[in-house]
């Protein structure tokens, strides 16, 4: 990168791409790009990189993939296509065929550039893709996630990788690092770390504390950005000038930090605590895309999970909802969905049951057996603190029916309930729902569906469940080369958006376990191996 004054009122810095977000996307941009032989800066707004995924599983929902031969499974592309095809469903503005296409001739090689960029990938056994009636779904093998590593090989940059386990400040956060154990802490920091390291060794400048306040657009498109640039040890900013040659790509994420953007897109109700993703999306890098034109879809989506809320905090329940031994009810204490579906489908029948019956919130109820045996949100297996009773984060009861009086839910609607749901555990079929049946629900053992079990041992415990997300869904409308679109469908020179800033390719679902991550990537990757000749 070259600076320069040129007698004006802000510096002026020369590179060829800006990527906006130092999220596993955007490093993944970066370092593809530095290894095409571009010169890259990777702005972030806030003091840590890593984005979403380093809080994450880290899981990447890739077709095709060459680890897949290790668990002895194949994947062709027409099976994929089929796959997608059935899933998705007809065309959309943010989904049309041409994008369709470009992800599944890219997600291979993507898998292939990861594990040649000696990252330590693997093809996750037993996980299985979200709809297993679909035409070429498959058990196992499209989703691969990292290996855990040595979070030392960072060096410098390691107290600036987000972790699964953020202290409320800096000190505390700080001080957690220093533990004996340097290992990451999940798959999502591991994939986070890899790509920072890679990033920082082939030579990407990173600037945290960098908030884009403007996008810069002349007769050619866009020129670069003004970045807003922490002074360090400071509460100063000093705006700088960049000049991008080669193009601006937009790895920001959504916003689903925007309380009043949720308000105006999202269903009602909805809450920015709700939000899963642990990152302060503001969604103001698409306001300043849409000043200069670019279209938007899917803006009344989001990529949907079931949370309860401890200490003002969104947990997602995966594991708690599916596991046995639970049921969640709406406010009339009725059963309305499989409890084990996917994320994005449980979360998003809170709204749909809300329609007709108070659903917003639902409420988890579990007995014993299962407060025992798993974790729920925050608190492990068998450890509920006595504030959490005391605030009301979660309720206990000896009986179902002093549970009902105290969430106010209809006692005769969820006696009834459970009795129906313990008659379906007995023999091991959900009649209502098919809990446990599905291929994204638990493996089964030798019971005939280990995702069922009765709900008969006191105390009974319930918490409030809420439609989180883990991010949002709409975003800039792009085309199959990541190239971000007006409202006339034409392609704005300069601009390219991957991940939650685009429109969501996968419309009002999900094929797999990390499809949103996936397609991130693959968007990424499209961009960087299109970009605009040099001026």
């Amino acid at each position: 990168m070259r600076w320069r004054t040129d007698g004006l009122s802000m510096d002026i810095v020369v590179t060829d791409l800006v990527v906006v977000g130092a999220g596993a996307s955007g490093l993944l941009a970066a370092v593809a790009a530095r290894r095409l032989g571009h010169e890259v800066l990777v702005v972030e707004a806030s003091e840590l990189a890593g984005g979403t995924t380093a809080l994450s599983d880290g899981r990447l929902w890739l077709p095709g993939n060459h680890l897949m031969a290790k668990l002895g499974t194949k994947d062709s592309a027409e099976e994929a296509a089929a796959y997608l095809e059935a899933v998705l469903g007809a065309e959309t503005t943010a989904s049309p065929a041409e994008r369709r296409a470009a992800f599944l001739e890219t997600a291979p090689k993507v898998g292939r550039w990861l594990t040649s960029s000696k990252l330590s990938l693997f093809a996750t056994k037993g996980v299985p893709d979200h709809h297993g009636e679909a035409p070429g779904a498959k058990q196992q093998g499209r989703v691969v996630q990292s290996h855990p590593v040595d979070l030392r090989m960072l060096g410098d940059w390691e107290d600036s990788l987000r972790g699964p386990v953020e202290a409320p400040d800096l000190a505390a956060r700080l001080a957690a690092r220093l533990l004996p154990r340097h290992g990451s802490r999940g798959t999502g920091e591991a994939l986070g770390a890899e790509l920072l390291h890679r990033a920082a060794a082939n030579g990407v400048e990173i600037w945290l504390r960098a908030r884009v306040v403007e996008l810069l657009s002349g007769t050619g498109g866009v020129e670069g950005v003004v970045v807003r640039r922490a002074i360090e040890d400071s509460e100063a900013t000093n705006d700088v000038r960049v000049v991008a040659r080669r193009g601006v790509l937009l790895a920001s994420g959504g916003f689903e930090a925007n309380q009043a953007m949720r308000e105006e897109y999202l269903p009602l109700p909805t809450d920015a605590s709700w939000s899963a993703s642990g990152i302060v999306n503001d969604g103001s890098v698409l306001a300043l895309a849409t000043a200069l034109g670019a279209a938007t879809a899917g803006m009344d989506d989001a990529w949907w999970v079931p949370v309860l809320i401890a200490d003002s905090q969104a947990h997602r329940i995966d594991r708690a909802r599916s596991n046995p031994h639970g049921l969640i009810v709406d406010q009339a204490g009725d059963r309305f969905f499989n409890e084990a579906a996917p994320g994005v489908i449980a979360g998003r029948q809170l709204y749909e049951r809300s329609r007709g019956v108070r659903a917003i919130p639902s409420y988890l109820i579990v007995d014993n057996h299962h407060r025992q045996q798993n974790s729920l949100g925050p608190w492990p297996a068998g450890t509920t603190p006595k504030r959490a009773i005391e605030t009301g984060d979660i309720v206990k009861a000896s009986t179902l029916n002093d549970l009902a009086q105290e969430l106010g839910i209809d006692r005769a609607g969820l006696l009834g309930t459970v009795v129906r749901f313990n008659n379906f555990a007995s023999k091991g079929r959900d009649l209502d729902f098919r809990r446990g049946e599905a291929t994204s629900a638990p493996k089964q053992s030798g019971r005939r569906n280990v995702s069922l079990g009765k709900l008969a041992k006191p105390p009974f415990w319930a918490v409030r469940v809420y439609p989180g997300d883990e991010g949002t869904k709409g975003g800039v409308v792009i085309d199959a080369n990541s190239r971000v679109l007006d409202g006339q469908g034409a392609v704005i020179p300069g601009l390219y958006a991957c991940g939650g800033a685009a429109a969501s390719m996968m419309g009002r679902t999900s094929p797999g376990p990390g499809a949103a991550l996936a397609a991130a990537f693959v968007e990424a990757f499209l961009a960087v191996t299109k970009l605009d000749p040099a001026p």
